[in-house]
């Protein structure tokens, strides 16, 4: 019997890095540039549903034996999550929206159309936008390595009371490969705090046509991939043969507005089901741009500055039109 471990660790000394992975899709080492993406808290990998768990119902007596709980380790998906990580990192931001949109090479403006096609990313095949997602602990051979993974959602948002106005990402990677639990490699890219646009920066912001004040504005990109089939991959069986991005692109978001004549015409473009034009930013290192969303509710929030209208919107798109458009230099 081991004895007793005493060592105690703090969880400021975990660090997360993620990478566009530049090896083959499947390939168990870490590659690419590293972005240290510093948060708040740093969480684990969730590997619950890499899990699947089932309970064999067999006779011969009332109470459940050892061997009919099975439980496997293949053939499962695995989640990490990041959230409040203010963006401090241009290069690390500009990686964010390519791994989300698909868009290999975006310079500095991503843009998502309604005729963005399917895309398959085949193991062994260096196609495709995924990730090197790394879990650096203060205990080396614990390091956590989920390579191959596809960045499912990604939420912007600019709020004034919130890192002092800084853009702020929150985040979801998938991928369906086992993580490598181990020593890896973690020197991160050398540019670091270069990026420092939020919402004091932002000189536009309107609906439509009409200029109104803004409390806080948060957007969502979803843009999630299947595991597909199961084959053998660093000799584990039942690894992913592919990956499919094929289901509904979707951009979510929320706004809050005060309260006056043009937020009252926009009101009624939500009772009508008209389209909208939501325009935030400063036309150049900042800028969001969503030319067709439409409203999904509103609400009144009271507050000792003014009342507020709660927005919640979706963006929509016809054939090459944009869905939205982000400028992030």
């Amino acid at each position: 019997m081991a004895t007793l471990d005493k060592t105690v660790y703090s969880g400021k000394q975990f660090e997360s890095y993620v990478s566009i992975q530049s090896d083959a899709l499947g390939t168990n080492d870490v590659s690419g540039t590293l972005y240290k993406i510093r948060t708040p808290e740093i969480n684990d990998i969730d590997t619950s549903a890499g899990s699947i768990f089932a309970d064999a119902v067999r006779s011969g007596q009332r109470v459940q034996r050892p061997t009919d709980h099975i439980a496997t380790y293949k053939g499962g998906v695995f989640r990490w999550s990041f959230s409040d990580y203010a963006v401090e990192n241009e290069a690390a931001l500009q990686m964010l929206l390519q791994l989300v949109s698909e868009d290999d090479s975006p310079s500095g403006t991503v843009a998502i159309t309604g005729n963005q096609g399917t895309v398959a990313y085949e193991e062994g095949s260096s196609t495709g936008e995924y990730a090197c997602v790394v879990i650096s602990s203060p205990d080396a051979d614990e390091d956590k390595l989920m390579h191959s993974s596809i960045l499912e959602t990604l939420t912007l948002t600019l709020n004034p009371t919130v890192n002092g106005g800084r853009l702020t990402a929150s985040g979801t990677f998938f991928s369906g490969y086992q993580p490598v639990i181990g020593t890896e490699g973690t020197s991160a890219n050398a540019t670091a705090v270069d990026y420092t646009e939020g919402f004091f920066d932002c000189t536009t912001m309107s609906i439509g046509a009409d200029d109104v004040v803004i409390n806080n504005f948060e957007v969502t990109i979803s843009n999630p991939a299947q595991r597909v089939g199961y084959t053998t991959v660093n000799s584990i069986t039942h690894e992913p043969s592919a990956y499919m991005r094929g289901g509904m692109i979707e951009v979510t978001g929320t706004l809050s507005a005060l309260l006056d004549d043009n937020v009252t015409d926009t009101i009624q473009d939500f009772r009508d089901g008209t389209s909208v034009n939501i325009s935030i930013g400063d036309g150049s290192a900042i800028d969001f741009d969503i030319p067709t969303a439409k409203y999904t509710g509103y609400t009144h929030t009271n507050t000792d500055s003014g009342v507020f209208i709660d927005l919640p919107f979706k963006g929509t798109a016809d054939g090459s039109d944009a869905l939205i458009t982000i400028k992030a230099t």
